[in-house]
């Protein structure tokens, strides 16, 4: 029987093979009253998240998140799940934050950082409430649990490490040969990778040969790594081989399927494009939004909802 891709390149299949050779990284089950919590529409942070600061949000409409709830519904509490990411971000200092396959990048907006990194559970959960794309890997478990695939819902949190994106890179397999590989960052030229490329590619293809070509179980999939020095690069993540994956590289999948003559193939930018657009800024602040929040002299969505909430007690 073939494996599936969707529970091969899930972190909690795979991170437990590859431990030694990833970034460090907490894997944590969500429990079932958590995952009920995302699926609600109403927004209300929970009680550990917001120091009984924040009992709801007021929206133009003059409605709150508590208005979708029913009566005895009060603000939720995880107190055992919250503890848990708590002492990570304790320990690490800093959180990158993901589930089984997906990254809240969409939210971003949201986040004081404008990135993933959290330092606090307020910060954490926001990120995970706001997330269209954390909803879609909620339902994929599911979607799997009904076709008696069972897998957990996972909590990924990452020790926070700023990472250069000329380090960055995607490898392609394909019956299990590499195949191809790409800079993450499409958008501009790094002279770091062209004056590297030699070390870069030798050094990803030791990985791939010693550490992941016969221990992960797909025949067709691609893995993202981080190469920091010579002779240190570190796996991020694992996905399978098909269109998203592909699509924002240097390559095309007619290509990687049967094209390469002499694999793997190392494709980057070799010269300055100029000005590109950049990926992550496609999930932007909603316009209303952004304006609301330069009247009030405030990018911190978070500190907005606190003053709110504030004057509302105060009046």
């Amino acid at each position: 029987m073939l494996n599936n891709p969707v529970i091969e390149c899930s972190i909690s299949t795979w991170y437990s093979e590859f431990t030694k050779n990833s970034l460090e990284t907490v894997v944590l089950q969500i429990p079932d009253n958590f995952l009920n919590y995302l699926e609600h529409d109403a927004f209300i942070l929970p009680v550990e998240a917001t120091d009984n600061k924040i009992r709801n949000i007021k929206w133009s409409d003059g409605s709150s998140g508590q208005d979708n709830l029913t009566e005895d519904s009060a603000q939720p509490t995880f107190p055992e799940f919250s503890k848990q990411i708590q002492d990570v971000i304790d320990d690490f200092g800093a959180v990158f934050v993901k589930s089984n396959w997906r990254t809240p990048s969409d939210a971003m907006w949201v986040a004081v950082t404008k990135s993933l990194k959290c330092t606090s559970l307020e910060e954490v959960y926001l990120l995970l409430k706001s997330s269209d794309r954390i909803s879609r890997d909620i339902s994929a478990v599911k979607e799997l649990a009904k076709n008696n695939k069972e897998i957990p819902p996972c909590l990924v949190l990452k020790k926070w490490r700023d990472i250069n994106p000329c380090t960055e890179f995607r490898c392609f397999v394909v019956n299990r040969e590499l195949v191809g590989i790409c800079q993450r960052d499409v958008t501009q030229y790094h002279r770091y990778i062209e004056n590297e490329k030699y070390s870069i590619q030798t050094d990803i293809k030791s990985l791939f040969r010693e550490r992941i070509k016969d221990r992960f179980q797909l025949n067709n999939y691609t893995f993202d790594v981080i190469r920091y020095k010579k002779d240190k690069v570190k796996i991020v993540d694992f996905g399978s081989l098909d269109e998203s994956s592909i699509k924002g590289t240097l390559f095309t999948h007619q290509e990687l399927i049967s094209s390469i003559v002499d694999p793997p193939e190392f494709r980057f930018i070799g010269e300055d494009m100029g000005i590109q657009p950049n990926t992550p800024n496609y999930f932007c602040m909603p316009q209303e939004l952004n304006e609301f929040f330069t009247r009030e002299g405030s990018n911190d969505m978070i500190e907005m909802i606190r003053r709110a909430v504030e004057t509302q007690q105060i009046e």
